[in-house]
């Protein structure tokens, strides 16, 4: 599938020391650079530093920052020289640290309390969430007299309060910011003077209440809305809840300048950009990175003009300027070398053939672009491309694709069966195709080395793919970057077993090379069928997207390709080609092909999406398995209650025409259709969102699984399975698209985190069932 994210490689490289190594070195040099030397405030660069770099460490026991504010006090009490036991027990020593000590207290008093809340008052918490999100639903979607993006779902309102609130404090400091201090005389704050005034620091306490206050109220609000599921003291180490208060202490108690308005400015900036993107489940991803590059380039200012006696200025802002922007400077690096590292290796010229979909009976094909006034030809033929910069290319409309393969057999003449035999097997495949031969100066650029993603697949591996002169998203009408997944199956979907590479069968002899070569080439319909799939699901998406007052987001679903490498060769290669998901968030698997226990609707969008298309077809179907980043999904899994389609092994001159659907492989049946369907009526925030727009499917839809239940053998089955519901809840937490609105950016690996996350502790977990001999966590990974 389309996975954005590989993990750093083990090797040298920037990629394996820059994380730890390059930061430390900066906050080691920090103090080294200014003119002024304090042994406190020196500390601070590597408070920053690990407070980034092992964020969960420092975070998860953050009830110890008032404990480093002390050092800090007492470091900068006395040189070490002259400290006594004396100095170190004098309240001067403790007193500047007690804002801090009163701010941490009343963070966790509060959190803890919310928590205690969030289930004790749930249903009330829930009823006036319910109430506001079906007031702002009326006036945003049934009246249209307010915008849409106002709309707050309603286990998100408490959230999107917090934020308003925070946006509104962050104002009204901006107003009485230039009131305070007057307008400023000095951008930067470099002037000969650097002396703290009363307003400024008043202004600086002013912004470390603002910030303290916010943070804690978000924070709380997370907990009282269900959207934290961890314990209190974890939570404060999730990217979306890191306090930041603390810097601001800092910065209020170790004298302040007269042009603090800059970073004042900045901070208020960036906190409006990340409020109003959270309360959409987005990541600022513009705003707030541009002003940790102001920070630095204003912290860098101040370093050289302090160099040349041009300014004087307060340590504990500099070292936050220079020490945030810089880390975020070098985290953005980080990823644009892990980033190159991948596709870098995007060196082998493709020569393939390329299988674009266009008619299927079942399906809605994509109409593509560049066929537009382009008549197929009746039964096939070649096809005028317009595009000059394609002439090198051939297209032809093929109704029926037929994969000539050649097989060997034991030679049963030979007593000894050691000899074998070639044979040529066809195979059909389903639906009518494009067919373009594209030469190897096509552009294709391949990495034989696979992409080591973040969750690796049960079935496929992927290799990334280069579009360099645009010829894939041309033909297969994608947008976008030039960057694909080229996806292969190591295992049979069908139980055929582990795919040997071809370097490898050519080592082999006898029988053993003979079942390694079949099981390569008659592994064909799964990848013609996986396009399909993919094909319907963005049919089904595409459907979604046009209902009227739709409650979530529209969502786009991932069409494919096939492409086929080295054909007319002894070993061809097919690959699934889909555009690769770049997006900073974890790949994620929403749903699942079976019944879920304890499944919460921690994201709906996915979840409406499958209930839309059992809806849609008129109950025959239902997509399941949705997986992806934010709300662009790939890779669905199909049950359907008709008969399921019996692949004949690709002998198709049978006279008797197949019932089913030929597109369908790995396709459950009515059995796991009702399973899951069981699984989506559990979840009530569903239920609250599709009855606005599907009230009697919605009905009918509950009838319907009220008579499933009144089966006593499926009933038991269910309760049996929910029986493993706790061991699921780590992959349900991680689940959850708020935790991504977050300003991590290049400070977080989202999909490591993730991957860490699932394995680092616990019983394994598999959608498939739980195992208790492997001692850590781990979710299917999406079948890539």
């Amino acid at each position: 599938m389309g996975e954005g994210g590989g993990k750093a490689d083990k090797g040298g490289g920037l990629s394996s020391f820059s994380p730890h190594l390059l930061p430390l070195l900066l906050a080691l040099a920090l103090p080294m650079l200014t003119t002024s030397h304090h042994a406190g405030l020196a500390l601070l660069p590597l408070a920053f530093l690990a407070s980034y770099r092992v964020r969960q460490l420092v975070y998860g026991r953050f009830f110890l920052a008032p404990l480093f504010a002390v050092l800090v006090s007492l470091l900068e009490s006395a040189p070490l020289a002259q400290l006594s036991p004396a100095t170190v027990l004098s309240p001067a020593v403790f007193l500047p640290a007690l804002p801090l000590a009163v701010a941490v207290a009343a963070h966790y008093s509060a959190v803890s309390l919310s928590k205690t809340l969030g289930k004790a008052a749930r249903r009330q918490i829930e009823a006036f969430a319910n109430g506001v999100s079906q007031y702002l639903d009326r006036k945003c979607y049934q009246t249209r007299t307010w915008p849409s993006f106002l709309y707050m779902k309603s286990e998100r309102v408490l959230i999107a309060l917090a934020c308003i609130v925070k946006i509104a404090l962050a104002v009204a400091v901006l107003i009485l910011l230039p009131i305070t201090s007057g307008v400023p005389t000095d951008v930067v704050g470099c002037s000969s003077s650097g002396d703290a005034t009363g307003r400024a620091e008043s202004m600086a306490w002013v912004m470390f209440g603002v910030v303290c206050s916010t943070e804690i109220l978000f924070h709380a609000a997370m907990f009282l809305s269900q959207n934290v599921k961890t314990s209190v003291a974890d939570s404060f180490a999730l990217p979306v809840l890191c306090p930041s208060y603390w810097q601001w202490y800092f910065v209020a108690s170790y004298a302040p300048t007269k042009s603090i308005w800059l970073p004042v400015t900045v901070e208020c900036v960036r906190i409006i950009s990340v409020s109003f993107f959270r309360m959409q489940d987005k990541e600022d991803q513009v705003v707030s990175p541009l002003m940790s590059v102001v920070d630095l380039v204003h912290g860098l200012t101040v370093l050289f003009g302090t160099a040349f006696g041009a300014c004087s200025f307060p340590l504990a802002m500099l070292h936050r300027l220079l020490s945030t922007g810089a880390i975020f400077v070098l985290g953005y690096i980080q990823q644009r070398w892990k980033k190159y590292k991948t596709w870098s290796r995007c060196t082998k010229k493709v020569a393939c053939r390329m299988y674009v979909p266009v008619y299927h009976k079942d399906i809605e094909c994509h109409e593509h672009k560049w066929m537009e006034g382009v008549a197929l030809p009746k039964g096939g033929g070649p096809i005028k491309i317009l595009n000059e910069k394609f002439k090198d290319c051939k297209a032809t409309y093929v109704p029926e694709v037929v994969l000539e393969r050649q097989e060997t057999k034991p030679d049963f003449e030979d007593p000894t069966l050691s000899t074998f035999i070639s044979f040529t097997r066809k195979t059909k495949m389903p639906g009518e195709w494009i067919v373009v031969d594209v030469p190897e100066e096509g552009g294709l650029l391949i990495s034989e080395k696979e992409m080591n993603t973040g969750l690796e697949g049960q079935f496929r591996v992927l290799h990334p793919l280069l579009d360099s002169k645009g010829l894939m998203r041309y033909f297969g009408d994608f947008g976008g970057k030039p960057m694909f997944a080229a996806k292969k199956y190591k295992t049979d979907p069908g139980g055929g077993g582990q795919m040997d590479e071809p370097a490898d069968i050519d080592k082999m002899e006898g029988a053993q090379k003979s079942a390694a070569l079949n099981r390569h080439v008659r592994l064909l319909n799964p990848y013609f069928q996986d396009c399909l799939m993919q094909e319907k699901a963005a049919e089904f998406g595409r459907a979604f997207n046009r209902v009227e007052n739709l409650p979530v987001r529209k969502v786009e679903v991932l069409r494919a390709v096939v492409i086929e490498v080295g054909t007319g060769t002894p070993l061809p290669q097919l690959y699934l080609c889909e555009q690769f998901l770049d997006d900073s968030v974890p790949f994620r698997k929403f749903n699942n092909n079976d019944y879920v226990p304890g499944q919460q609707a921690i994201q709906n969008t996915p979840n409406m999406l499958s209930l839309f298309s059992y809806f849609h077809s008129n109950k025959t179907l239902v997509m399941c398995d949705i997986q992806g980043k934010k709300y662009k999904f790939t890779d669905p899994q199909f049950h359907s209650s008709d008969p399921p389609f019996e692949d004949d092994g690709g002998f198709f001159d049978d006279e008797e025409e197949d019932v089913g659907r030929d597109w369908l492989h790995s396709d459950g049946g009515l059995e796991l259709q009702k399973r899951v369907l069981v699984g989506f009526h559990k979840q009530q925030t569903l239920h609250s969102l599709c009855n606005r727009v599907w009230p009697d499917q919605m009905q009918e839809f509950n009838d319907q699984v009220d008579e499933w239940m009144q089966d006593e053998d499926f009933a038991k089955l269910l309760a049996q399975m929910e029986k493993s519901a706790k061991m699921y809840a780590t992959y349900f937490n991680n689940l959850n698209p708020v935790m991504d609105a977050s300003i991590g950016g290049p400070y977080v690996d989202a999909d490591e985190e993730l991957d860490k996350a699932l394995k680092g502790k616990g019983p394994q977990m598999s959608f498939d069932g739980f195992d208790d001999k492997k001692r850590s966590m781990s979710m299917d990974a999406p079948q890539q």
